[in-house]
């Protein structure tokens, strides 16, 4: 939950928790803030994919360190320093202050989430567990982002109002629980034994085995069009809710029921995945998710009540996105590890959180200049019916198709249970070779 409450990512549409401090330090530079522009961090996913190669080529370190430990113990120090002074700046910064640590606020968290992500696809090899796994990831994540959300509410609730009491809490919350979570992590969890090729290929030569690897590429692909209709939603859910149904006050309380209904899901989903395999019900959750928000474009102003059912239905699916692509993703790593005879699940989720960060540019690149060359206007009482009919297409009808394309990709996605155990025997009997192996040159040296 520390981890979440800290995410610079685009969860939450404009009311994200890294929306807030970079409008908060706009402000103390002495600048507005600007919706749909450049990301202030733009080549983070390319060092994003660099880091995780030197992740997963750092060999195990002498106990109690091993391959994630030290990028997280490192991460965590900075990402700590680095919220001190974005979430609670000095009155006037200049924008020396904010590009510097905003980069580092980014390249930290980017070193904490990726060795964290694929530490969890390490931890097991079997098909099931695997989705257990990130499914009491995920619902943690969800939980954190709902707590994040309800910050400002509950200060409030206190008599503490405005953008600065609502940072001061959220960092004082991560710079005290995010060290706690992390020593429990070092302390409670395992890393996996590394058994790797001695042979250690060039990143280019990753990037090659990836762009080969045709279950990870279908996966992505599935995911990066089910995320952009996620960011879609995220980046017009309050305009949608303002000015197409009239009720801009229960914009937040329509997101929280949205979230809180994708924690409830998840051991739903988890069981789902259990009996009907992963990949189809994934499908299946999109499919549900994509024909209940084709209701939403023929609502209007009072339709309220019906957007609120609206929103539990598809919150459902919420767990499901988070949790089986993830699991999926573990099971296509071994793939790559059965090929290249190293283990470089560092850089295949560095590669999921760099597709990430593209579907919330891309949806806000696209939906953002495209509302305003229909003239609506963000903080206009009134907008043109054109500009109001491409808010509703671009929130209500894009995303539903873009679900149902990322369908038609995954549905015949090749790893199925069986087909996995049969990857883990090869997978098995591969390292217990090398291990052999190694084990007889050591004797012999």
């Amino acid at each position: 939950m520390a981890l979440r409450s800290a995410r610079p990512g685009p969860d939450l549409g404009r009311h994200s928790p890294s929306s807030v401090p970079r409008a908060f330090l706009y402000r103390r530079a002495g600048h507005p803030p600007r919706g749909g522009g450049r990301h202030p961090v733009c080549g983070a996913p390319g060092r994003c994919a660099v880091r995780s190669h030197l992740r997963d080529d750092l060999r195990p370190l002498p106990h109690p360190l091993g391959r994630r430990r030290p990028w997280l113990f490192v991460g965590t120090i900075l990402l700590i320093v680095a919220i001190w002074h974005t979430f609670l700046p000095p009155e006037t910064i200049t924008w020396r202050y904010f590009l510097f640590w905003m980069i580092v606020l980014y390249a930290s968290w980017t070193m904490v989430i990726v060795p964290y992500a694929a530490w969890g696809a390490e931890l097991t090899g079997d098909f099931d567990e695997r989705t257990r796994v990130a499914g009491i990831r995920e619902l943690f994540l969800l939980i954190g982002t709902v707590l994040a959300a309800s910050v400002p509410t509950v200060l409030k609730s206190m008599g503490y109002e405005g953008q600065g009491a609502t940072l001061a809490a959220i960092a004082v919350f991560v710079i005290v629980g995010l060290p706690i979570a992390i020593g429990l992590l070092f302390w409670k969890v395992p890393e996996p034994a590394v058994i790797a090729s001695p042979h250690v290929h060039s990143w280019r030569a990753g990037f090659d085995a990836i762009r080969k690897n045709g279950p990870f590429a279908r996966l992505i692909s599935a995911f990066l069009l089910n995320a952009t209709a996620q960011a879609m939603v995220a980046t017009l859910f309050f305009f949608y809710v303002k000015y197409v149904l009239g009720a801009g006050t229960s914009g937040p309380y329509l997101l929280l029921t949205y979230f809180i209904s994708g924690i409830v899901a998840v051991p739903v989903w988890m069981r789902l995945a259990e009996r009907f395999g992963k990949h189809r019900t994934w499908a299946f959750s999109m499919i549900s998710s994509a024909l209940i928000f084709l209701i939403t474009p023929f609502l209007g102003v009072g339709d309220v009540w019906i957007f609120g059912v609206i929103s539990v239905l598809t919150g459902f699916s919420l767990g499901c996105d988070q949790i089986l692509a993830a699991s999926m993703q573990a099971d296509v790593v071994d793939i790559d590890s059965i090929r290249s005879g190293q283990q470089r699940a560092g850089l295949y989720f560095a590669l999921w959180n760099m597709v990430t960060k593209l579907a919330g540019g891309i949806a806000a690149g696209i939906t953002l200049p495209l509302l305003g060359y229909y003239g609506f206007i963000a903080d206009g009482r009134t907008n043109p019916a054109s500009a109001l009919a491409a808010l509703t297409v671009l929130f209500a009808v894009v995303p539903p198709i873009l679900r149902l394309l990322s369908v038609w990709i995954i549905w015949n996605y090749p790893i199925t249970r069986e087909r996995h155990a049969k990857l883990r025997a090869l997978m098995e009997r591969k390292l217990a070779r090398r291990a052999a192996a190694a084990e007889a040159a050591a004797a012999k040296g």
